[in-house]
Parts: C-alpha cells; structure tokens; sequence
C-alpha cells in the first residue's frame, strides 16, 4: 500500500492558500484523497526540508519548490501549484475549457495576494465583501477553525470555476446569437441552456438578452438597467400570442421570464424569431 499523501498550507489558510490546496487536490493525480494539514508560516509540519518527502507537499509555506514567500517576485502559491500540475501530469493535459478558466483563476488570486485588488475600480464600495477571498478572511475573522476555512473556501472554488468555465461557453456561444434591433438599441437572442449567456451579453453592451433552452422551451429575457428598456408590452403580446405559457415580468420592467429555477413555469409554445419580432415591435 503506497503511503498517504499530504498536503500542508499555513494556519488561518487565505485565499491563496485554498487555491492552492485546492488545485493540487483536484487536477494532480494521485493526490485527490490527500489529507489536508496545516503548520505555522516559515516552517514545515515536520521540521524536515519543504519538499524531502514526495509524499508531502508544502503549499504557500516552508520556503519549498510550492511556496512564493522567499522569492521577492509578484507571484503567488496558486501559479507555482498551477505550473507543477502542469508538469506532473505530462500527456495527461488538462482540458482547453478547464486550463483557459485557471488561467483566469490564478491571475485573479495572484492580484489579490500581492494586494493588488486595492486597484480595483470597486475597492472603495462594499462589493468585495462579498468576493471569495473577503469571505474566506470573514470566517478565520470568526474564529472558524483552519480546516472550517479550508472546507468553505474550496467549495467556493468549486463554484468559481464552474461559473468560469460557463461564462467562457458563453462568450463562444454569443458569437453563435441572433442580433437584431430594438427601440432601446442592439440586442441578441440566443438558444442555448447556459444562463451565463445573459450576463456575458449585457457585459458586452447588448441592451437586451434573449435566451431560449433548447431542451425545456422556456425564456428568459433581461434588459440591461441603464438603456431604458420596458418589457411591460412584450409582457402583453406574449400572455396574447401564447396564454397558456406562464410569463413573470419583474417590477423592474427589465427582467421577462417563461423559465424559472424557483418554481415551475409553463415553457412557451413561442419560438426564438417569434419572440424577437415581438421586441422589435415593442
């Protein structure tokens, strides 16, 4: 029986701790079942060299081949882990989606941890509180225990990285869209079960997103807050063309949905040209 791996980061675990963790954990063979353990900054868990036993990894401390802190380079723990999975998995690369959605990752944490995000446009707002990296400091702030941060924020990172790699589909899949004009401005409809598409829409401009699943024939329609749009009258003309579909329009006038991950809806008979030349005309 071969031993048990192990990986170390260092106690009250940040963000580039996890991600590193993390990383290692998902993407390196062999080390999907690795305990986790954790030792104080500058030191390894055994009073051994950092990386003298193959069976351990030190990530983010212990000054080994994993740990940035003796560098002095703007770099992070998480790019270091990145590059060595990379290595170690040799003809088993990663997949194109997955290795395009670290790349962002691991540029985003390495900003972080050499406090770069202080330069986001949004550092002065209330907004990065809610960012992963802001959370994860809230539950060390709580006194929650090293392995309580660890478990939370690689769920995080699992929800990370799944909403990456959607909204990467999602930019290929815009290219695939319908544009067409509205009276608030240039818009786009697009048939596909990605709800990234939405977002990744209005982020380009589009006043209007239109998405139509292909498999359940439910609608979802959002309007960009900042372009004037109403949907009260294509609420009309759908619940008119299509009654016994069920159609929402939100209070804000910008947000008409036949699909729901609320309650159920009943999808509309309505297709995807039918819809938009409703748009058109609104």
């Amino acid at each position: 029986m071969s031993p048990m791996k192990k990986i170390v980061a260092h106690i009250n675990p940040d963000l580039d701790a996890v991600v590193a963790v993390w990383l290692i954990k998902r993407f390196l063979p062999g080390w999907e079942g690795a305990e986790i353990d954790f030792c104080e900054p500058q030191s390894t868990i055994d009073g051994r060299p950092a990386d003298s036993n193959p069976d351990i990894l030190h990530v983010d401390v212990g000054g080994g081949k994993l740990d940035h802190h003796q560098t002095g380079e703007y770099l992070s723990a998480a790019k270091l882990c990145f590059d060595y999975l990379k290595q170690q998995r040799k003809e088993q690369s990663l997949k194109e989606l997955d290795e395009k959605a670290l790349v962002q990752i691991i540029k985003v944490v390495t900003e972080v941890d050499n406090a770069r995000d202080l330069n986001w446009p949004e550092a002065k707002t209330s907004r990065p509180n809610f960012y992963l990296h802001s959370l994860i400091a809230g539950i060390r702030g709580m006194a929650g225990s090293d392995e309580e941060t660890m478990i939370f924020g690689s769920k995080g990172m699992d929800a990370v990285f799944h909403q990456i790699k959607k909204s990467i589909d999602a930019q290929e899949e815009l290219k695939e869209g319908i544009e067409f004009r509205t009276p608030w401005g240039k818009a786009i409809a697009v048939e596909t079960g990605n709800d990234n598409v939405l977002w990744e829409g209005e982020k380009k401009g589009y006043c209007l997103v239109v998405r139509k699943d292909p498999e359940s024939g439910g609608v979802r329609i959002y309007g960009r807050w900042d372009k004037g749009v109403d949907l009260t009258e294509a609420y009309n003309q759908v619940r008119k063309k299509d009654p016994e579909s069920k159609w929402f329009l939100h209070a804000s006038k910008k947000l008409l949905l036949n699909m729901s991950t609320k309650k159920k809806m009943k999808p509309t008979r309505l297709n995807l040209e039918e819809i938009m030349k409703i748009l058109r005309r609104d």
